[in-house]
């Protein structure tokens, strides 16, 4: 009688506890549902406001605000142009950060299945929605490969800058047509110049505004819509190139007036005219923003990538001088964007800053490098996330992005990266192991093994795992591209291990390589020891097409030797302790921007911070009592630098160290018998499971006949939706892509998502 009772109550407590679990659910996503209400409406908001600047109805709410922000006293009018376009943005950021932290502590699991189980109307939508971002329509374009999302977001930044124009056009130059021309004063044409000239300046913050949001690498507006820094880089690069179209254009238009009228020493004066224009300050913008342009362009950019990572950091130069050509005011426009950016950047640099120690090394027989970095408890990353990585001792500037090779739910202390030997930087790292391989050969008892410093930077990537979405996958790479992937089979391994539904349950693999040397990347993955019984659930096909056989750089008198180097004759803080050494590691901690909570609190004290000295430099500080000519709005402007500064630095900063004062503390205790297990864990390779190497189909001479591929994988995978996910160059990628449009538009047997996951900064 008694356990009936006792049984009867543990159902009504595991009923309490499911129901309240519902509860929170549904008040979650009603939470989520709002939040990405709010954010659509804030966007659509700001790109309104633009829209309705040139108009008459602009004007008047133009004064309203302005009226509204100068009775205050405390800003005066020059923060009209911050509450109408800095706000927004600001205020979407916040709200893009408090979605994906609901997000991440209230998933919605159906977004990462197939959806085979929602309805049938459901299933449309998704189907639409999926094909919306995945559906290559251009391929072969100037601009890449195009989706039906990218050439929507083409035509509404152009639609804004056209119709900003045209609406300032017209009245502008039917003003100047009807008016009566003096003699002796500018004539018409002359006078439709300087009206073209300033509405190319005034479109421009605009264009600067969008330029910023992307290359934030962890910018919550990218995150929000699933753009992540990999893609959202040629977004920026396109917008760069409107940026300096509209900047190139503004500044020949001027020239040309000036000349026109015999004033072309109005370009070189450093004076403020009744606006808060000053000439000189903009001449040096473009410049800087013409160099950044010009070595940008893809021919200089792969041949001489050093000129264009140095001459890109002149956007210092471009946003000072900018901020001095059109005064404080004014980049109000331009501020959103910016000012994230800048918040941004101080949190990386404050990541990057640490040195990390405990790395281990490899070169493969391919003479790929690969990498193990000691990450901290709790760092969390997806199967599709890269790194930043800077090695002082080959460049102190220059860092490169490579994509993670591991998983991580193997919960391993490390994670791992493949660098392939293409240019000066990753060359220079081959050399380097290699010679410390040869000298601790000659030499096995070296205190430091490798003497070169590390320092890392992310993770970045995906802000989930959408491949999971998918019942079948192909992954197609191309050299060096099959690292990504590897991560993916990993993942995939270790997710029917501890038996997840989503998981995709066909996976197919297409990797060309130019020597067969590389395939020695596969060895190290065994899916029988990370899943025994993966041939239940799982469909794995590897098919490797070696095109050239080349084995002039073979590195097989290493034999993938471990090289470990950890700074060990510079660590000053290991010590010995009994029988066993203890060393000190330093991990890589995960970038500040993933914690969302954490990024609210930074913009908002940011943002307080800036607000707070502009007020006080407005009410203490008038520049407008300084008598010498050009210094007043110039003094402004370097006030409008230092409230920025100590926004995002001092309240910023003071944030990120109240949050959590050991922010900075990204060490931990290593033993000496850890480094000798890791070993241990190589040596006989004979009794472990197969690998992948041996799993793999080679074929070799011809390259892939994409075509048939496709037409056996639409039979195979008929009425399924199939996500292709291809990382290589250019010529690889637009083959997939090509066939991906003509099976999707042609045949409609299967359905292919097209994916790509290459970096080309």
């Amino acid at each position: 009688m008694m356990s009936s009772r006792l049984v009867k109550l543990l159902h009504f407590d595991d009923s309490l506890g499911r129901n309240h679990e519902d509860d929170v659910m549904k008040l979650a996503r009603g939470c989520k549902s709002c939040l990405k209400v709010a954010s659509w409406a804030v966007a659509l908001w700001w790109l309104t406001v633009w829209l309705l600047y040139p108009t008459n109805v602009g004007n008047v709410f133009k004064e309203d605000v302005s009226i509204q922000v100068g009775n205050s006293g405390f800003f005066g009018t020059s923060a009209t142009y911050y509450v109408m376009y800095t706000c927004p943005v600001i205020a979407l950021a916040i709200f893009a950060l408090l979605y994906l932290e609901l997000t991440k502590r209230f998933p919605d699991t159906k977004e990462e299945t197939d959806d085979r189980k929602s309805s049938q109307l459901q299933r449309v939508w998704v189907t639409f929605a999926r094909c919306v971002w995945t559906q290559p329509l251009v391929v072969r374009s100037p601009l890449g490969i195009l989706t039906a999302i990218d050439l929507l977001g083409i035509g509404l930044v152009l639609f804004v800058v056209v119709c900003f124009t045209t609406n300032l056009t017209v009245p502008w130059f039917d003003s100047i047509n009807h008016g009566e021309e003096i003699p002796g004063l500018e004539k018409r044409w002359q006078a439709k110049l300087d009206k073209s000239g300033e509405l190319f300046g005034k479109v421009i913050p605009f264009a600067m505004t969008l330029l910023f949001v992307p290359i934030t690498r962890g910018s919550p507006i990218m995150r929000l819509i699933h753009v992540p820094f990999e893609h959202a880089v040629r977004y920026h690069r396109w917008l760069g190139h409107l940026t300096m179209v509209l900047i190139a254009t503004h500044g020949v238009l001027y020239s040309i007036y000036y000349y026109s009228r015999h004033e072309m020493h109005m370009v070189v004066e450093w004076r403020y005219s009744q606006e808060g224009i000053a000439n000189l300050p903009g001449v040096i913008a473009a410049m800087a923003g013409i160099l950044m342009w010009v070595t940008a362009l893809a021919p200089v950019r792969n041949r001489l990538f050093n000129l264009f990572h140095g001459t890109h950091q002149l956007y210092i130069v471009l946003f000072a001088f900018y901020a001095w050509h059109v005064g404080k005011g004014n980049m109000g426009k331009c501020m959103g964007g910016v000012f994230l950016f800048f918040i941004d950047r101080f949190l990386r640099m404050l990541q990057s800053r640490r040195r990390l120690t405990g790395v281990s090394a490899r070169v493969l027989p391919s003479g790929i490098v690969e990498l193990k970095i000691p990450i901290k408890q709790g760092f969390e990353y997806n199967a599709l996330s890269f790194l930043y990585i800077n090695v002082p001792g080959i460049s102190r500037l220059e860092w490169h992005p490579f994509s993670a090779a591991s998983s991580s739910l193997n919960a391993s202390s490390t994670i791992s990266v493949y660098v392939k030997p293409l240019g000066d930087w990753t060359c220079s790292l081959q050399a380097a192991i290699v010679e410390n391989l040869a000298t601790r050969s000659l030499g096995p008892k070296l205190e430091c093994p490798f003497p070169l410093k590390l320092h890392a930077e992310g993770p970045y990537g995906q802000e989930s795992n959408y491949f999971l979405r998918y019942k079948n996958l192909m992954l197609v790479a191309g050299g060096a591209g099959i690292t990504p992937f590897l991560a993916i089979l990993n993942d995939l391994l270790k997710r029917h291990q501890l038996k997840q539904q989503e998981a995709p349950v066909c996976v197919q693999v297409i990797w060309c390589v130019r020597s067969i040397s590389e395939l020695s990347t596969l060895r190290d993955i065994r899916p029988a020891q990370i899943c025994p019984s993966f041939t239940d659930g799982l469909t794995l096909e590897l098919e490797v097409f070696v095109t050239r056989d080349d084995a002039k750089n073979d590195f097989t008198q290493f034999n993938s030797k471990k090289l470990e180097f950890g700074d060990t004759c510079t660590d000053k803080q290991d010590a010995c302790k009994g029988d066993s050494c203890v060393k000190t590691i330093s991990c890589l901690t995960p970038i500040t921007s993933s914690q969302n909570l954490l990024m609210v609190a930074i913009v908002l004290a940011s943002v307080a911070g800036f607000i707070l000295m502009s007020g006080l430099f407005n009410h203490y500080v008038n520049t407008s009592r300084t008598s010498a000519q050009g210094l007043p709005m110039a003094l402004d402007v370097f006030l409008f630098f230092l409230s920025t500064g100590v926004g995002i630095v001092v309240f910023g900063g003071g944030v990120l160290l109240l949050w959590n004062p050991a922010w900075n503390s990204s060490r931990t205790n290593l033993t000496a018998d850890d480094g000798r297990m890791d070993i241990k864990l190589n040596m006989d390779v004979e009794a472990q499971p197969a690998t992948l190497m041996d799993m793999c189909t080679i074929t070799k001479g011809p390259r892939p006949q994409f075509q048939e591929i496709f037409e056996n994988a639409a039979t195979r995978y008929r009425g399924e939706g199939t996500g292709v996910l291809v990382c290589g160059p250019n010529g690889l990628r637009e083959s997939v892509a090509l066939q991906c449009r003509a099976q999707n538009f042609k045949h409609r047997r299967a359905q292919f998502h097209f994916h790509s996951v290459s970096f080309d900064l």
